[in-house]
């Protein structure tokens, strides 16, 4: 089992070379290499089975040559074509870009706007993701990533993940897609919205507080804002629990305002 193992991943390394067969594997660490004229060269690192694949920064398809942004995108499952193979010592050189070139020529030009897709998460930001389209990357804003209020990105997506989208626009000469991860997912503010009233005293989360007011998740997707109270020594924490009061509901706007009653210990 060991030796057919190791000739399949061999063999896999070398049609990627020979006959540029994209490859795909978790980018798992970051790496600095000296160059023969003492330049350093940063490196994304893929172990794919017994073999080091090595795909230098100008390879990598990223916003800058940095070893920082490479970090950041460790975990993230990433496309690559083997360019240089050492058989004896089982590392390759592979580029990341063009096996995104390939594969955006090939499979995205087969998509339209308006589908659902299959992308995956390379990156997390404060107030964005980054996922891999066929081989075009797209930022995706935090408000569009899930509904309701979002505190913490990682809480929804991570590193890694692989997430249905939803392609809004698409423009592949010149490398433009933007991609909604809320749209390709069931909306529950319609049904989930019918089981509040105004008046109505329910449990809510904390999931956001802003210099405004406080964020508190009522259902799935359904959030209310409610002002600071006066309350003495109140410091609110994100997961805290409260019962809240709902004094409005703005169906078209999809804002609900309510007021703190009480904390649930």
């Amino acid at each position: 089992m060991t030796n057919f193992n190791y000739n399949k991943v061999l063999h896999e390394i070398i049609a990627s070379k020979q006959s540029h067969k994209i490859l795909n594997g978790m980018l798992a660490a970051a790496e600095s290499f000296k160059t023969n004229d003492n330049k350093r060269l940063d490196c994304g690192v893929v172990f794919y089975g017994e073999y080091k694949i090595i795909i230098p920064s100008t390879d990598m398809n990223i916003s800058r040559n940095d070893k920082k942004v490479i970090r950041s995108m460790i975990g993230a499952e990433i496309d690559f074509i083997v360019k240089e193979l050492d058989e004896d010592n089982k590392i390759a050189v592979a580029s990341r870009k063009e096996a995104m070139e390939l594969r955006k020529s090939i499979e995205l030009i087969k998509h339209k706007i308006g589908e659902k897709v299959q992308v995956r998460v390379t990156g997390i930001g404060k107030n964005n993701c980054i996922v891999d389209c066929y081989g075009l990357e797209s930022s995706v804003p935090i408000n569009e990533i899930d509904y309701g209020y979002i505190d913490d990105i990682s809480k929804c997506v991570q590193i890694g993940d692989k997430a249905l989208g939803i392609i809004k626009e698409m423009d592949i000469e010149n490398n433009i897609i933007k991609i909604s991860l809320k749209e390709a997912k069931e909306d529950p503010y319609d049904f989930l919205i019918k089981s509040l009233n105004k008046g109505g005293e329910y449990l809510g989360i904390v999931t956001g507080i802003q210099d405004y007011g406080i964020f508190l998740t009522l259902r799935k997707g359904i959030n209310c804002l409610c002002p600071f109270p006066n309350w003495t020594n109140f410091s609110p924490v994100i997961g805290g629990k409260f019962v809240v009061k709902i004094k409005k509901i703005d169906y078209e706007k999809r804002k609900i305002n309510a007021n703190l009653m009480r904390t649930v210990n």
